[in-house]
């Protein structure tokens, strides 16, 4: 009987072993990924967990209290969009840290893609897949700096909603609809694992 099931054991581990090594071809990497894919890699999860924080930040400020909370966190979204360079940024108070924002961060992944290893036939999914993300994320600020212009909360909220709507489309849900390529096409073809702790903002 003891055995039997140590028989039972090892053919699991094979099992397991075995569908291990399969997985790095079904990825689209032929070998392990380099040290600058690891690095693309850690870049494009920092890039997805800042454009979570976004959408995060929004949802808040479509059903903030007062007109003054929902500007508040409306600020957040276009700080976190534009980054301390951009015209609209507006530093916390005692913050001395520099911030680069999504929307400078989304003109850096045409040279980041470049560097993996992927198929040529991948490439220029990913690179409409790049443009895509830049244009809902203008198409976000613009929304968003409409909703810090409001002064009362159902036309600021109408306007976040906006917001949302292109961080939504940026980030592409996955769905089995035709669906317009975004950030999720490009993580899903990088072989990017998106959802890690350790690479949150702030963490």
């Amino acid at each position: 009987m003891r055995k039997e099931k140590e028989m039972r054991r090892q053919s699991r581990c094979a099992i397991v072993l075995i569908a291990l090594l399969a997985i790095p071809p079904l990825l689209g990497f032929a070998q392990t990924p380099s040290g600058a894919d690891v690095e693309i890699e850690d870049r494009l999860v920092r890039f997805a967990a800042k454009m979570r924080l976004c959408l995060s930040i929004t949802s808040l400020a479509i059903y903030a209290p007062s007109i003054g909370d929902l500007h508040l966190h409306a600020q957040q979204v276009v700080n976190l969009l534009e980054g301390s360079e951009g015209r609209h940024y507006v530093r916390p108070a005692g913050s001395e840290e520099e911030v680069v924002g999504l929307r400078r961060e989304v003109t850096h992944l045409a040279t980041w893609l470049e560097e993996t290893q992927v198929g040529e036939d991948v490439r220029p999914r990913l690179a409409a897949a790049t443009k895509n993300v830049n244009a809902y994320l203008e198409m976000a600020l613009d929304a968003t700096l409409a909703a810090l212009s409001q002064r009362r909360i159902p036309a600021a909220s109408t306007e976040l909603l906006r917001t949302y709507a292109f961080l939504c489309a940026a980030y592409e849900i996955p769905s089995d609809l035709p669906y317009v390529p975004g950030l999720s096409t490009i993580l899903r073809w990088v072989g990017v694992v998106e959802w890690k702790a350790e690479s949150e903002p702030g963490t």
